[in-house]
């Protein structure tokens, strides 16, 4: 009887708090690929254990508003043309980190859902390049819809189904997609300069058909506008050429798994950046003697011999 008489209090009270309601929000979900890989790595591996820890903090961190700043928007033309105000989320964006995956979500009408897509595409962009650096790869994906995202951590709504499901479906590679519920309320077709936002500089279509960003796109959009050192950018690439690499040489039992960073190899090597900054990622053995199995040692190779 106590016990019931509990519940009913509490839903009493709950009844006669604020409304909830669901509200229309850009929502992206995002997890870490190979988690569990990595977890069962860092039991033996102290090293492992410190840079997951980090890395789970790192995203922890942007549960804080602040952490989503215009400071990569406000690099392009085109947004300060709208003005750079338009494009703020700080005081309508949600974000819930849990395990491995994280959660964004942005209050959104129909005037300012490009400007919203902008600010989020660019961080989670700067975000991704952080994270290739330091070994840890992600994927996932963008919708838009109905969506309950509170402080305390409690979410639930279409848009976050959407976002998951599509995530899981497709996402598949190191990369971002966007579902084509949200396409279809994005600014496409452009047919001139004025007509476009930040986010056309990062979003593209893939081979398989989806449309998105991947964890590389950072670094080639704004690589003169921030790396006025072009040491510190040859220093970000190489950390992530190096990501590959390793990648690529550790998954001999994880065909999955190499398959991914096969794919971000080519992506790497098709990015437009100078060859001095980011010196291309061999084949394995490609052009030289021998039948060896890793790539770090053709890589090894034509370092020696630049």
């Amino acid at each position: 009887m106590l016990v019931v008489g509990s519940l009913k209090a509490i839903l009493f009270k709950m009844a006669n708090s604020k409304q909830i309601s669901y509200e229309n929000r850009v929502t992206a979900f995002i997890d870490i690929l190979g988690f569990k890989q990595l977890i069962k790595e860092s039991t033996s591996n102290i090293e492992k254990i410190e840079l997951l820890y980090k890395v789970l903090k790192f995203l922890k961190s942007f549960e804080r508003p602040s952490k989503w700043s215009t400071e990569i928007v406000s690099i392009e033309e085109n947004a300060q043309s709208k003005g750079i105000d338009n494009f703020k989320i700080e005081g309508s964006v949600q974000c819930t980190t849990f395990s491995d995956s994280i959660v964004i979500s942005i209050l959104v009408n129909d005037t300012n859902i490009n400007e919203v897509t902008s600010t989020l595409i660019t961080n989670l962009s700067e975000v991704g390049s952080i994270l290739v650096q330091a070994n840890i790869l992600w994927r996932g994906a963008i919708s838009v819809g109905q969506l309950i995202h509170e402080k305390n951590g409690i979410v639930l709504g279409q848009a976050l189904i959407d976002a998951y499901t599509f995530e899981n479906s497709y996402a598949k590679y190191p990369r971002i997609i966007l579902t084509d519920k949200l396409i279809k309320q994005l600014n496409y077709p452009y047919k001139s300069k004025p007509e476009s936002y930040p986010y056309h500089l990062y979003v593209e279509r893939f081979e398989d058909g989806l449309v998105g960003f991947h964890q590389l796109k950072y670094f080639e959009v704004v690589q003169d506008a921030l790396f006025g050192n072009t040491n510190i950018l040859k220093n970000s690439i190489n950390r992530a050429k190096n990501t590959i690499i390793n990648g690529l040489d550790s998954s001999f039992d994880s065909p999955d798994v190499f398959l991914k960073y096969k794919w971000l190899k080519e992506i790497y090597n098709n990015l437009y950046i100078d060859s001095k900054i980011k010196p291309k990622i061999h084949e394995l053995n490609e052009s030289i003697r021998g039948n060896n199995i890793h790539f770090s040692y053709t890589q090894d190779f034509y370092s020696k011999n630049d």
